[in-house]
């Protein structure tokens, strides 16, 4: 009996110090490494998780990046200043009191972006983005400031252009009831703001994995309708856009057409569209032409 006694003691005790081996409270602190790019003027917010607390947050270089702790949502905002790499560090406290840190090394690119402005037929001028980053973004903010030749300001705004793809031209027409005042050399165009998920990769789609195509075809004097069969071969969902365009015989753009496009997976989805080629507000029509792009999103 005695000898039962002690083995059951001995097992007990073997077991308490394995409970002590894998208990949470030998948790000890941690550093945790990752980074990021981000483009000049973005910013990006995430929080800090594994902790009940959230205790600093510096950068090695706030010329480059800065960050700002909002301790009572244990969250942290990186602000992209200027082109090169900094190292940001968030720390906090874990459920035990030992300090858990974040380090993340920053490199911030300069953002290529080719900006332009152009009217179109009637009171409509055309921002035209084109995007030779090596990222995609859901959105840009910009800001136009439009002038006559005298140089005084006819117009001013913020706009967003949507479904902003690496390599690609995002076209937003706007309506100015002055265009007729606008003198595009005057006028200027800017990004103010960037909006995607630097945690997540953006995958640009080929047409081989997305098609837009035009069917049933019907022409008369004002215009022409037809229907877009939009088929995703993926299996993701799918966000982009559609930009019908129409032009003069000398390829200038005079109109655009714009829609968001979002398939599911393996989707095919048909709509009807239509191009106006009224002798009145488009006189100078000579053809159309369908672009479009997609991409879909993986972590």
């Amino acid at each position: 009996m005695k000898k039962v006694m002690k083995r059951v003691i001995t097992a007990c005790l073997a077991f308490a110090m394995i409970l002590a081996l894998v208990t949470p409270a030998s948790v000890e602190a941690a550093t945790k490494n990752e980074s990021l790019t981000l483009y000049k003027g973005e910013t990006y917010t995430w929080y800090l998780t594994g902790v009940k607390s959230l205790s600093s947050a510096s950068s090695t270089k706030k010329a480059v990046a800065t960050v700002k702790a909002n301790k009572s949502k244990k969250q942290y905002t990186i602000s992209a200043k200027k082109a090169g790499t900094s190292v940001v560090t968030i720390k906090g406290k874990d459920y035990y009191g030992h300090t858990q840190s974040l380090k993340i090394k920053v490199t911030v690119a300069e953002p290529k972006f080719d900006l332009k402005l152009q009217k179109l037929d009637g009171n409509y001028i055309l921002i035209r983005v084109k995007n030779n980053t090596k990222a995609t973004f859901d959105r840009l903010a910009v800001r136009y400031s439009l002038k006559n030749s005298s140089g005084s300001e006819v117009a001013a705004k913020d706009e967003i252009v949507y479904r902003v793809m690496s390599g690609k031209t995002a076209y937003e027409s706007i309506y100015v009831s002055s265009a007729a005042d606008v003198d595009i050399s005057q006028s200027s165009v800017k990004i103010t703001a960037f909006d995607r998920n630097p945690e997540q990769k953006y995958k640009v789609l080929g047409k081989d994995k997305l098609s837009v195509t035009v069917t049933d075809e019907q022409v008369s004097d004002s215009s022409i309708s037809f229907k877009l069969k939009k088929v995703n071969k993926t299996s993701q969902y799918v966000y982009g856009e559609i930009y019908i365009i129409s032009y003069d015989a000398n390829g200038t753009i005079i109109d655009v057409s714009t829609s968001s496009l979002y398939l599911d997976k393996k989707e095919t989805k048909t709509t009807s569209e239509t191009v106006s080629k009224s002798p009145y507000s488009h006189p100078n029509f000579d053809h159309y032409e369908i672009v479009y792009g997609g991409y879909y999103t993986t972590k």
